[in-house]
């Protein structure tokens, strides 16, 4: 018997739709649920599976999967914090924030600074929770939510910004979060328009073909609105704010722009098949020098891409004025990503 719909909890309705690639892993299907239309890789990654997603190799810029752009992106995360640590401020002058995939901990650091609130993380990369509690001091646990056994109603805030889509047991976790949140406090969440990510993926898939489309970032799960909004509630939140954010890349993901859709990569079964080998042989950073030496190549990236002019606040304002633009209201859905303010009820 197939395990329950996240969403619906309907059981032995989740249908194979889409056969994609995940490197390290191989062939998988996503599944689609004929009660609610929920689509999910399945079966779903053992834990084991997942530390082959996100394991050291996640943030090395050579890697051929994983995320390559944070040493890119720690301006925009300072900018990040600078608006949200007013929000917190506005909350109370002191409290407890939890980042859920705090990745290399720009984001918590930056807020470390900004505040006098506690930041804690957790983090399932080895490299990145090592990474960030060695370069700036933080308190970053290396593995998922639902391991850490965190004590019940500790947290005043929480962040997932772009977490939700890689775990396994999607309402699992949000219960899971929902338990470490005191009552009344606010869970932060940005996870990607599912119909924009799958639907390149379609585009680019057919019966019997040898070059799959690849999951590139490993995403797991792929929501729409109406299925954000069913889950979490159904895991006790309530809905403050509902943004769809990128509207640009949204339309062109969907197709809806010249150009068409952007499309996937392609990896042959029998490169998949290599990959697979060299994830059961240990391939990818271990030890202390081959850390050094990828966060030394992490810290040179950072230092090359930063600009002083994104440092300085009205560039911030100028950039959350452009993203206010990018972004649509949440009565549609052609965005790239979805933005919830969430509430512990």
């Amino acid at each position: 018997m197939q395990e329950p719909c996240d969403v619906c909890g309907a059981r032995d309705r989740m249908t194979p739709r889409i056969e994609v690639g995940l490197v390290g892993l191989g062939p998988v299907w996503i599944h689609r649920c004929a009660g609610c239309g929920f689509r999910q890789v399945r079966p779903r990654p053992r834990p084991a599976d997942l530390a082959v997603l996100y394991g050291e190799d996640y943030f090395d810029p050579d890697a051929p999967s994983g995320f390559r752009e944070y040493a890119a992106q720690r301006q925009r995360y300072e900018r990040e914090a600078y608006f949200l640590a007013r929000t917190l401020r506005r909350m109370g002058r002191r409290g407890r924030l939890l980042e859920v995939g705090s990745g290399l901990g720009f984001l918590l650091d930056a807020l470390a600074r900004a505040t006098d609130w506690e930041v804690e993380g957790v983090e399932l990369s080895p490299f990145g929770a090592r990474y960030a509690r060695e370069r700036f001091g933080l308190t970053v646990r290396q593995g998922t939510l639902e391991e850490m056994c965190l004590p019940a109603g500790r947290f005043d805030f929480v962040v997932q910004k772009d977490l939700l889509e890689h775990v396994g047991h999607p309402r699992r976790h949000l219960e899971e979060t929902r338990r470490v949140m005191r009552p009344g406090a606010r869970l932060w969440l940005i996870t990607p328009n599912g119909e924009a990510d799958v639907r390149p993926l379609a585009a680019a898939s057919g019966p019997g073909a040898d070059a799959l489309p690849v999951l590139d970032q490993g995403h797991l799960s792929f929501f729409t609105k109406p299925q954000l909004l069913r889950l979490a509630a159904g895991a006790g939140f309530r809905c403050v704010r509902l943004r769809a954010i990128g509207a640009r890349r949204g339309l062109r993901a969907l197709g809806y722009l010249p150009g068409g859709r952007a499309r996937p990569p392609l990896m042959t079964r029998r490169e998949l098949a290599a990959t697979v080998r060299e994830a059961a042989g240990g391939g990818g950073v271990a030890g202390d020098d081959a850390y050094r030496a990828l966060a030394e190549v992490l810290d040179r990236e950072t230092a090359l891409r930063h600009r002083r002019l994104r440092g300085w606040t009205l560039y911030y304002r100028y950039r959350r004025w452009m993203k206010g633009i990018d972004a649509l209201a949440a009565s549609l859905t052609a965005g790239r990503d979805f933005d919830l303010l969430l509430e512990k009820v």
